[in-house]
């Protein structure tokens, strides 16, 4: 196992180092990624072989857990907010998927493929690659509806496929096999394809449930990463699709967790998501057997071909429809041609499946995709690549804001002695139509209070006072912000003493730390000598103002 660690160490490297050579000429990350495991992988040349097959199998439950927690985050880019944001996404998944399946399984078929092998390869012709793209959509910092849209219309192929693949792997065997019997099929149904959504939703509701009562990022991310282990663990017990439940369970999280939250829980996942792409793509690459691509043959040929049609034209009619355009539909459709993750999975699954049933089906439709997998994984990133830098200059040049920003629904004010709002501050919130949580000492009869009340009162905003009782300033304010999901917080905080060290992060920079909010910090000058609390000027007011 020390051997192992010591190779995979090493590859991840040199990955990391091709990795930085190609970002020089505006590559993606992925590409090198793979070359370097494709090059020091069993597959490789003998001279330069790593990585064997025994440390591939030994490495691989972290693969699969890594897989797990990528989709997981992926699951965002479907949930009810992501689709409605980008609504091509959904028909345009639907319509290039049904299009590939249907169009490889008739060419494989007319071309003198077996029934099985059709079968098989019309289920994965329509799976994606969404981890590749959204790799890529990060690398290149491509943002707004577009970017987002392909990703989540990649994650839609690989919901289907796996459905799909789960419908259809039992009418292969049964096709393969006549003593099989339509009972172990319905089993084998309901295992990859059901179990894996019903595990998704249980896995999703639970973490939106307890996720946001946990303030700090770092038990946050324990908190995922320990129920994604029990995931796996389930799933492999179960022998059900583990890449299904993770990509269901992100995008029910984010669909039924309150916006805030989710937004601070995918953002705290993806603090560890460089290093989880590092992993997968570099075994995915040290997997990938080069000597397959010339095994595949006029079948091989046609459904390479043929997949790569489907897309285009399943992206151009979803395009159309939601309205992207001639021009961008067809780019739409080349950025959907790149294929890896659940496909591999799911080629090597039909391999053990059909082969424990004696047929020689699974491997050959698993050498086809494999092989598809090497081509469209080594040259589909380069294309998607160009085009979300064209889109991200376009958006550019015409001046237009790439991401769609929201206006905060209620703002979190806080300060730690009692001290007067300013006017700008309940003026924009009334032009915002936001509500206003107040959280500093007293009460909400008290002079201060009573007269914040009025101030927001007069201009129809929203108000609500929280007494800072005897607690950490820093904690109340996270709690506070946490339970009622404010969306920017505003602190006047107290400046530093005089000779303080720079080296003690003030509690205004310990709160912007552990917040996944805007946080505006306002200087307050404190008094020297213990006096009762009394509403203070902020530098800014005029000393005649509120007394």
């Amino acid at each position: 196992m020390n051997d192992t660690l010591v190779a995979f160490a090493v590859l991840a490297w040199l990955a990391y180092l091709a990795s930085r050579l190609l970002a020089r000429h505006h590559l993606p990350e992925l590409v090198a990624f793979l070359i370097v495991g494709a090059l020091l992988g069993p597959s490789g040349p003998p001279f330069m072989q790593l990585i064997d097959e025994p440390s591939l199998i030994a490495l691989r439950p972290v693969t699969e857990v890594a897989l797990a927690v990528l989709m997981f985050v992926i699951g965002e880019r479907v949930s009810v907010r992501a689709l409605r944001a980008a609504r091509w996404t959904l028909t345009t998944g639907v319509i290039q998927f049904a299009l590939s399946a249907v169009a490889v399984f008739w060419v494989t078929s007319r071309l003198g493929a077996d029934r099985p092998v059709a079968l098989v390869l019309g289920a994965l012709a329509g799976a994606g690659a969404p981890m590749t793209i959204a790799h890529i959509v990060t690398s290149v910092r491509a943002r707004g509806s577009y970017p987002t849209g392909i990703v989540g219309t990649h994650a839609v192929s690989d919901a289907l496929a796996t459905t799909t693949f789960a419908a259809v792997l039992p009418i292969a065997l049964l096709l393969s096999d006549e003593a099989a019997d339509i009972g172990g099929a319905l089993v084998n149904f309901v295992q990859l394809g059901i179990g894996g959504a019903v595990l998704g939703l249980i896995l999703g509701w639970f973490i939106s449930r307890l996720g946001f009562q946990i303030e700090t990022s770092g038990e946050l991310l324990l908190f995922v990463l320990v129920h994604i282990v029990i995931a796996w663990t389930v799933a492999g017990f179960a022998e059900i699709s583990l890449p299904l439940a993770a990509l269901v369970a992100g995008a029910t999280a984010a669909t039924l967790s309150p916006q805030a939250f989710s937004v601070r829980l995918f953002r705290t996942i993806k603090t560890i998501e460089q290093p989880l792409y590092l992993l997968f793509f570099a075994l995915a690459g040290a997997s990938i057997h080069l000597s397959d691509v010339p095994k595949v043959g006029l079948v091989g040929v046609a459904y390479i071909v043929v997949r790569v049609a489907a897309k285009i034209v399943g992206g151009l009619a979803g395009g159309l429809t939601g309205g992207l355009g001639w021009r961008r539909s067809f780019r739409l459709g080349v950025n959907l041609t790149p294929q890896a993750g659940v496909a591999v999975g799911l080629a090597v699954l039909a391999s053990e499946r059909l082969s424990d049933v004696g047929s020689d089906a699974g491997v050959e439709a698993a050498t086809v995709v494999l092989g598809g997998v090497v081509l469209f994984e080594l040259i589909g990133p380069l294309f998607v690549a160009r085009d979300l830098r064209d889109w991200s200059s376009e958006e550019d040049d015409t001046g237009s804001a790439p991401e769609e920003f929201e206006l905060p629904a209620r703002v979190l004010v806080a300060a730690p002695v009692p001290v007067e709002l300013p006017e700008w501050l309940i003026d924009q919130a009334a032009r915002w139509r936001s509500s206003l949580v107040v959280l500093m000492p007293g009460e909400r009869d008290e002079p201060h209070a009573a007269q914040i009340g009025e101030r927001c009162g007069s201009r129809d905003v929203d108000f609500e006072f929280r007494s800072l009782r005897n607690e950490s300033f820093t904690g109340a304010v996270v709690r506070s912000r946490s339970q009622h999901q404010a969306d920017l917080v505003v602190l006047f905080a107290p400046r530093p003493p005089a000779g303080a060290s720079r080296l003690v992060l003030l509690p205004s920079e310990r709160i912007a730390r552990q917040l996944p909010v805007p946080v505006l910090t306002f200087p307050l000058n404190l008094p020297e000598s213990d006096q009762p609390p009394r509403p203070r000027r902020l530098p800014w007011q005029s000393p005649g103002r509120g007394e």
